[in-house]
């Protein structure tokens, strides 16, 4: 198994989130594996992703609307251009990797849900819950035994498109946590925890988006 170099993007960007910090916690989990990884909150890369040869785009950014007290800088959506410049990169072969409030989408067309395989609906104050693997085996979570997380537990729509890989239990419901779709001739993943270092760091959790990266970029056996 090799990277040969592989290019990820990290797209940050919005509120609410330690953008900076998710940067650095990724970029020391691919770069000594051979990853070369660029970090930005330039939105508009999403329309030169086939020109700068980038492999994977890992999203984590938070859109949504500004409220009183936030930087009225950051964005809110993604425009119709961005989505479409992603959109048809993926579908050309591309690789994205939605994480934790990537699915927040703000004010952006819908297309960027359906895209992602979900949406953001809400969540309660972080607390301690387990994120178990669904019985049938799956390259992402080949090896993977159930984790707990001290972390915000969200509630997501996800689409019939999408292959749950994960789940978690809130007040007797189950709720998908990890999941993955093709989308043309590119994949598609999303993994819903993610607020902070002390989720990034934990070694399962670092198996979990090591292995998923592998998949969304057909490195892995079996993918």
């Amino acid at each position: 198994m090799t990277t040969n170099g592989k290019s990820v993007l990290i797209l940050l960007g919005g509120l609410w989130h330690d953008f900076d910090g998710f940067a650095s916690a990724m970029q020391s989990l691919l770069e000594p594996k051979g990853f070369r990884v660029e970090a930005t909150y330039d939105l508009d890369s999403l329309l030169r992703l086939g020109e700068q040869r980038y492999d994977l785009v890992l999203s984590y950014t938070c859109l949504s609307q500004h409220r009183e007290g936030f930087d009225d800088q950051s964005p809110e959506k993604l425009t119709d251009a961005q989505i479409d410049g992603l959109a048809g990169w993926i579908r050309n072969g591309g690789a994205l990797l939605a994480v934790h409030a990537a699915t927040v989408i703000g004010e952006s067309d819908a297309a960027l849900g359906e895209l992602i395989g979900g949406v953001f609906v809400s969540h309660p104050p972080a607390f301690n819950f387990t994120v178990y693997p669904v019985f049938e085996q799956h390259p992402i979570t080949l090896g993977l035994e159930a984790f707990t997380v001290h972390d915000e537990f969200y509630f997501e729509t996800h689409t019939p498109a999408v292959q749950v890989h994960m789940l978690a239990f809130d007040r007797g419901m189950a709720y998908p946590m990890v999941w993955s779709k093709t989308e043309g001739q590119g994949r598609v993943a999303h993994i819903a925890p993610g607020h902070s270092r002390e989720v990034w760091d934990l070694q399962p959790y670092r198996q979990l988006l090591m292995q998923t990266v592998d998949w969304l970029l057909k490195i892995t056996v079996g993918g």
